[in-house]
């Protein structure tokens, strides 16, 4: 995990983080220009590079650390525990949970458009967020096939891709609309609309 070589101050931190994670949404890593980030926010180069060795060492604390402010207070269930009567009020729960957390820091938007935005090869501990959210989704929809709570009428693997790319489509929806109120109830969409496709009936 990439992290600062000394402790940073949390208010200056907290500038820094917000102007690289605004650039790095908007712009994508090869786009973001590590001069107008240090500008922008404040610093001044030998401060920046006191704490961090290069721009992929930014890149990298942006992402863990809007990763652990997104996942604050959230229990993520052992999904091999659940059964199949608690598997959708456990998916809607952690939803909720994860909706919850974004409208309390709502700098984690941008981990969302950075997480949305097209794969690349400079993507780094982003590209390591994406595999492991997608596994833990293909282990949640393949134990609710086991447990009877996801149909079994189609293919595993096109399960997988049919709630992937809900989830994301939905997601992408919700991070856009971060800060009007209908984002509230993207939690509650999201989840209605996947069982929608592949709930057991």
């Amino acid at each position: 995990m990439a992290r600062p070589a000394q402790p940073l101050d949390r208010s200056r931190e907290d500038d820094l983080l917000r102007t690289a994670a605004r650039d790095f949404a908007s712009a994508g890593y090869a786009g973001t220009s590590l001069n107008n980030v240090i500008t922008e926010a404040g610093w001044g180069k030998s401060s920046f590079y006191h704490y961090f060795a290069n721009k992929r060492r930014l890149h990298d604390h942006v992402v863990h650390t809007l990763a652990a402010r997104l996942v604050d207070g959230v229990r993520v269930p052992d999904i091999e525990k659940v059964s199949g009567a608690e598997f959708w009020v456990t998916m809607a729960e952690l939803v909720e949970a994860f909706g919850k957390t974004a409208r309390s820091h709502p700098e984690t938007g941008y981990l969302g458009e950075m997480f949305h935005a097209p794969a690349s090869d400079d993507d780094g501990s982003l590209a390591e967020l994406r595999e492991q959210v997608e596994q833990w989704l293909r282990r949640a929809v393949r134990h609710g096939r086991r447990v009877g709570a996801v149909r079994d009428d189609l293919p595993d693997d096109l399960l997988v891709e049919l709630t992937l790319g809900t989830l994301r489509t939905l997601d992408r929806w919700a991070v856009r609309r971060r800060l009007h109120p209908e984002a509230a109830d993207a939690p509650h969409l999201s989840i209605q609309l996947v069982r929608d496709l592949i709930e057991r009936r």
